[in-house]
């Protein structure tokens, strides 16, 4: 629910700034979609958060409510794909080009 959020609150701030500053850029915003994105994230943690008070913090549920939990999962992995791939291919630019600065 944390990183849903903070992929929202990511979104709106410096979404725009990803979707035009460049096509490595626009990974984050999962191909320069950043309103979109921002709008899965939001459901996705809005959904966690329901299902929290109704499964009393995840502890009983009913197959409905499973189902419901898994779907919202889902959502937020879909959230925060973009965010990995950013992450992991300014890590994977750092290991093949070394430092940026001499």
């Amino acid at each position: 629910m944390v990183s849903d959020l903070a992929a929202a609150i990511w979104m709106y701030t410096v979404g725009p700034w990803l979707d035009h500053s460049s096509k490595f850029t626009r990974t984050g915003t999962l191909g320069g979609h950043h309103l979109l994105l921002l709008i899965i994230a939001l459901t996705g943690f809005l959904m966690l958060a329901a299902l929290a008070v109704l499964t009393d913090n995840f502890t009983h549920s009913t197959p409905m409510l499973a189902i419901a939990r898994n779907v919202a999962c889902v959502i937020s992995v879909i959230a925060l794909t973009g965010l990995l791939a950013l992450i992991l291919m300014a890590l994977l630019s750092r290991l093949l080009f070394g430092p940026l600065r001499p």
